[in-house]
């Protein structure tokens, strides 16, 4: 909650954690700041099941194209 609309990064180490453990579909959010943010989380666990952009697609930080293309890139 604390990084929702602040563009400082994703906690990728504990949403992959997260995803990793739960047997519920995790979507990830809060703090993504450029496509980067989106790869970091696909690399980190094939479990992630979403990212929630939010303000960067808003600010034109990040372009839909662009991070839709980064979220399907084969692993």
């Amino acid at each position: 909650i604390s990084r929702d609309g602040a563009l400082t990064g994703v906690n990728v180490e504990a949403t992959a954690q997260l995803a990793k453990t739960s047997a519920i579909p995790v979507i990830a959010s809060g703090g993504v700041a450029s496509v980067d943010d989106i790869v970091a989380l696909r690399g980190a666990s094939a479990a992630i099941e979403g990212v929630v952009v939010g303000r960067a697609l808003y600010d034109g930080r990040i372009e839909s194209v662009e991070a839709l293309a980064a979220a399907k890139e084969v692993r």
